[in-house]
């Protein structure tokens, strides 16, 4: 679109013209070869970016992956030491009750047998006070 001079009678005004029109076409194909040399480095450099940021990524994926897979193994490994822990104190606590139901068995046994001796004992004595009192002759 070109410009055109307004008329004499709204004053005098400048008239611009497009550089096309003031400079030489050969400075200005130079500075447009050189524009599109720099669109192309920048485009280059773009694309360099975009695949290291790709490259990065992948390893960023790579990297949790493995971190992931660590973690994991290490709470496999947390979760069947407390599983082996709590088997051996469930063996521990089974053999004290073992032994407390053993020892609770030989109190009861000993209990009886004393039981059975304080009966015995108590049947003599109550044999020996009835045939020797002077208030329980017959």
């Amino acid at each position: 679109m070109s410009r055109t001079p307004q008329r004499e009678t709204e004053g005098p005004t400048e008239y611009s013209q497009p550089k096309i029109m003031t400079k030489p076409l050969p400075e200005i194909l130079d500075e447009l070869e050189n524009y599109i040399k720099r669109v192309e480095e920048a485009v280059k450099l773009a694309q360099a970016a975009a695949r290291e940021s790709r490259e990065a990524a992948a390893q960023a994926k790579i990297s949790g992956e493995k971190a992931a897979e660590a973690a994991k193994k290490a709470a496999d490994a947390a979760v069947a030491r407390v599983r082996e822990e709590a088997a051996k104190a469930v063996d521990a606590l089974g053999v004290k009750v073992a032994a407390l139901g053993a020892a609770i068995d030989a109190l009861s046994e000993k209990a009886n047998q004393e039981a059975l001796a304080l009966d015995r004992a108590f049947l003599t004595l109550k044999e020996k006070h009835t045939k020797e009192s002077p208030f329980l002759r017959k």
